[in-house]
């Protein structure tokens, strides 16, 4: 076992010890684990629940969630909070959205100013009216399109990227696609503003 891992299963040990020693139930339901205690501390934040064990039924109480400047790398564990309509991820180190694939009732998504390439774990979620992500490194938009075909984004919705990182073929295809069979309002940022 890694000394990183250890470190982690440590509490969570304890903390299941003390409460059968001092004769608490166990919390019904799944036990909800966060990689990132950063993320961790921002969704007990949001929840009111600074100490005792995460379950599915707390974090089914999460519709939204403001992590934003927390130096969040890994977002395994919010996969568990299926009820979330609204994330602000912006400005961590986030690369893999891996586990925004099933966060099916997401309307406004920002993650401005992180580490992502790959946002097709993006095209299943058809309730997105709001997309930012400028200031990444994704060029390819594909899962947009996907999405916007599978009744996702369509008119009124905006998505905001960062022109200098698209590739070709986004700026070519994919974006006149979004605008003009779709109607999606896309925005592309050539820099950061100042205000």
């Amino acid at each position: 076992m890694s000394p990183r891992l250890s470190k982690t299963l440590k509490p969570i040990t304890l903390s299941l010890m003390f409460l059968t020693l001092v004769g608490c139930p166990l919390p019904a339901g799944n036990i909800v684990l966060f990689k990132d205690k950063a993320l961790e501390s921002a969704v007990r934040a949001e929840l009111g629940q600074p100490f005792l064990i995460l379950t599915q039924s707390d974090v089914n109480k999460l519709y939204r969630l403001d992590a934003r400047n927390l130096n969040i790398e890994s977002l395994d564990g919010l996969q568990y909070c299926v009820n979330l309509t609204w994330l602000n991820l912006e400005n961590n180190q986030v690369s893999d959205l891996g586990p925004l694939e099933n966060l099916t009732n997401l309307k406004t998504l920002i993650l401005d100013s992180n580490d992502v390439t790959d946002i097709s774990p993006l095209s299943g979620l058809l309730n997105l009216d709001m997309l930012s992500l400028f200031n990444n490194e994704v060029g390819d938009i594909q899962a947009l399109v996907t999405n916007a075909n599978n009744g996702g984004l369509g008119p009124g919705d905006q998505v905001i990227l960062d022109i200098r990182k698209l590739s070709e073929r986004a700026l070519t295809v994919d974006v006149p696609t979004l605008i003009t069979t779709y109607g999606v309002n896309v925005i592309l940022v050539t820099e950061e503003s100042s205000t």
